[in-house]
């Protein structure tokens, strides 16, 4: 084991321990205000319409690499497959724009991955490995009769889109990022840029076993007030009850948290992928996860690539933006001949 790997070692112990510490204080003090104010956050017990409306397609489920899997599809099976992964902490309807809009002209396939909303949810870390994440995308295009898609991702999404990219370039028309990244080069920035390295402080927080539930059971469930309120481009109330109702308990995070605890890494090897899938990596500017710069590693890291910061738009702009995020699909699946 190399100095840096040690260094590394001891900075990602020590960060954890301080944000594990300073997330626990202010959980705390929430809980003390919601207590004195009775302003906690009421539980959502009976499923939103929203979640059952037809004009986003139909419920399925499918077994694939030993995991059922649930999923929504629209639109005409015969026309190319347009399969979508969500991010964190998201589930299927988080595509339910991109649905709508591309219904028409490709079959859209918005799968809840595993660990997340109707699909299975495996226990251990193990179960969560990136590798396997990315089977579960391969063996899920078998059972819908696939061998290639265009595949969209979203944050997590996208990191697992990526990694089948690298390993499954056959399987692919293109590939589109919202707001995500590859392994690699999100490990680089983290340890090579201050920035990142403090935007990702949740990623060390989550390192500590339990307590992302414990601070959220303190809070009553506040991950969603905050990650998806961008002033006047928060979700509305609707959505948010949507979040709230698939998510109803602590304990329903711990599959989701299980990928950043699985695939934390102190190194990384170098890479470089000149495979020639089109790849589109539209970035948000105001982005409180992902730094700017992480667009130059990720053209390090491919030759075939395309980068794009979006301007004025936040991480889950696919469901603050919806028009903007289309067009910037549409775009660049034209320029593609898709």
């Amino acid at each position: 084991m190399d100095f840096t790997v040690i260094k590394r070692f001891f900075v990602a112990n020590i960060l954890t321990v301080f944000y594990s510490i300073t997330v626990t204080i202010v959980s705390l003090l929430i809980y003390l205000k919601n207590l004195i104010f009775n302003s906690g956050k009421q539980s959502v017990l009976s499923p939103p319409a929203s979640l059952s409306d037809p004009k986003y397609g139909v419920h399925k489920y499918v077994k694939a690499n030993n995991v059922k899997l649930h999923y929504v599809e629209s639109g005409d099976q015969s026309k190319p497959l347009m399969l979508f992964l969500h991010g964190f902490p998201e589930f299927w309807y988080s595509w339910r724009n991109q649905i709508v809009e591309f219904n028409k002209k490709y079959w859209c396939v918005a799968v809840d991955m595993r660990g997340y909303g109707d699909s299975e949810k495996p226990e251990g870390l193990d179960a969560y490995k990136l590798d396997i994440l990315v089977e579960d995308v391969r063996d899920f295009m078998r059972k819908l009769g696939r061998n290639k898609c265009i595949l969209v991702g979203h944050d997590w999404g996208g990191i697992v889109a990526t990694k089948f990219r690298d390993t499954h370039p056959e399987a692919l028309d293109a590939l589109i990022l919202l707001a995500s990244i590859s392994t690699e080069a999100w490990s680089r920035e983290i340890w090579g840029n201050l920035k990142q390295n403090k935007k990702s402080w949740y990623i060390f927080f989550y390192r500590m076993p339990m307590l992302a539930e414990l601070t959220e059971s303190l809070t009553n469930m506040r991950i969603f007030d905050i990650v998806f309120n961008h002033g006047d481009k928060k979700l509305d109330e609707d959505t948010m009850k949507c979040y709230r109702y698939v998510f109803p308990t602590p304990a329903s995070l711990t599959p989701p948290i299980s990928y950043y605890r699985a695939n934390f890494k102190l190194t990384f090897p170098n890479k470089y992928v000149d495979n020639n899938v089109p790849m589109l990596v539209a970035n948000a500017e105001l982005d409180v996860a992902l730094a700017p710069t992480l667009l130059d590693r990720m053209k390090e890291e491919y030759k075939y690539i395309e980068t794009m910061l979006v301007k004025n738009s936040h991480h889950f702009y696919q469901e603050e933006e919806p028009a903007k995020a289309n067009k910037i699909i549409r775009d660049f699946l034209a320029k593609n001949n898709l």
